[in-house]
């Protein structure tokens, strides 16, 4: 046998094995389902949106709340803002922050929170902060961002309403994003983020940190009943977060791979040319949209650094709509953040000022985000938010790529035809005529 073939077997073998064991597990697991229901989550009953996240999260910083730990969570959060910092010499105003904020927490001053805290001390006043933990005249704000898109100016805002609330060097802004990407531009400028942080006023925290976190909840929890709810809520966050692998597959897996150093060079093998694989597929999947886009409108497919770049965008266009075009848009990358709305047709920020927006669209699209270069969009939601952890958009897309269609691929179709019916309403000639002269067809 050549040295070819028989590196064929070994790969064989090793996916034959471990797909063995992933389904002996299974049978397991199915066996002793009726006492271990390893498949049940509350979180599956409440399926919480950011509003409700934001509430679990202040329910356990919250010294105050029905938890009865005290401010062993809060204590615990701010351990980990201390060691996830970066740089020492970036490391001095942030721990100097938090050296005052473990003071106050030490003495008789008592720890207020609230959730969505108006910025009533600027312009702006009709924003607000999803939790202010407030412990004398020092503050710690959370902005959390699990699948959301920023609003403009919103984190720039909200660090002016803290520095009147508390002044210089007396507060910090958490950013706690579901993929761990920084906030947009549209909502506070590069150089104007990086001295927030330089100066320990803003803090970016990804969730898959955050996990790590609840993960120490649950383990100094006293209270069983507690604990329970917070084992839960960290498994909630793992599917949502880390791709939705359970722990039980996780370590089972990796127990396989480091059985034996075939093993483990296979699987390392495998992970130096996901990229490619991942590659392969987007252009797999953009041909597939090509075929399947809508009589009259056009592909523009701008994918071209999928594992470098923050923004990776592809567009569907028609002549008639000029300055708008229907896009979709990983806000980070590795495929973080996909997004898809109507955003404008500009080369860069000023012509995008000069092209107005679409009055009324909420009404017609249904309720969604806007900045300066979008006049709706809206996020998706898992699993196809963050391809970077989720399985299933590129499963699907090898699907379609041999079926021909897929709910991701569906999925994208419905929401360009649906878009563009709306575009054709909504953009008139000036005799209030509609500027499109064919319909929409699938």
């Amino acid at each position: 046998m050549t040295e070819t073939t028989n590196k064929k077997t070994e790969i064989e073998h090793f996916f034959s094995t471990l797909q063995a064991k992933c389904d002996s597990y299974a049978h397991f697991m199915r066996l002793y389902e009726s006492s271990l229901a390893p498949r049940f989550n509350l979180f599956d009953f409440i399926g919480p949106n950011e509003n409700k996240l934001s509430e679990i999260i202040a329910f356990f910083l919250d010294p105050k709340a029905s938890h009865g730990q005290g401010n062993v969570f809060l204590r615990i959060f701010l351990d980990m803002i201390g060691r996830t910092e970066g740089k020492e010499q970036d490391d001095k105003p942030m721990r100097k922050f938090l050296e005052a904020f473990e003071d106050n927490l030490n003495g008789t001053v008592k720890a207020t929170l609230t959730l969505e805290k108006a910025t009533d001390l600027i312009e702006t006043s009709q924003r607000r902060i999803d939790i202010e933990l407030n412990i004398g005249n020092i503050g710690l704000a959370i902005e959390n961002k699990p699948w959301a898109c920023d609003q403009i100016d919103q984190i720039s805002d909200y660090n002016k309403q803290l520095l009147k609330r508390y002044g210089e060097n007396r507060y910090l802004l958490i950013y706690l994003s579901g993929t761990g990407e920084p906030p947009s531009e549209d909502s506070v400028a590069e150089k104007e983020r990086e001295a927030l942080t330089s100066s320990g006023h803003l803090k970016i925290l990804s969730y898959r940190e955050f996990i790590t976190c609840v993960n120490r909840f649950k383990k100094d929890c006293r209270s069983e009943r507690v604990r329970c709810f917070l084992q839960d809520f960290e498994d909630y966050l793992r599917i949502q977060f880390e791709g939705g692998m359970a722990m039980y597959e996780k370590d089972m897996i990796k127990a396989y791979i480091l059985e034996d150093p075939k093993n483990l060079e296979i699987a390392l093998a495998v992970s130096q040319i996901q990229t490619d694989i991942k590659e392969k597929l987007l252009n797999d999947l953009r041909g597939i949209l090509h075929q399947k886009c809508p009589a009259n409108i056009t592909l523009d497919w701008g994918i071209d650094n999928f594992g470098g770049a923050r923004y990776q965008s592809f567009s569907f266009k028609r002549d008639t709509w000029k300055k708008y075009k229907i896009t979709f848009e990983f806000d980070g990358a590795q495929g973080r953040a996909f997004a898809y709305g109507v955003s404008k047709n500009a080369r860069d920020d000023e012509e995008a000022k000069n092209i107005a927006d679409i009055g009324g669209i909420d009404d017609k699209l249904g309720h969604g985000g806007k900045s300066l270069w979008w006049p709706w969009y809206r996020d998706f939601e898992p699993p196809y938010y963050d391809w970077s952890i989720s399985r299933e958009p590129w499963i699907e897309i090898l699907n379609a790529a041999k079926q021909g269609e897929s709910p991701l691929v569906n999925r994208i179709i419905g929401e360009v035809v649906r878009i563009a019916e709306v575009l054709d309403q909504m953009l008139l000639d000036d005799n209030g005529v509609s500027i499109t002269d064919t319909p929409i067809s699938g």
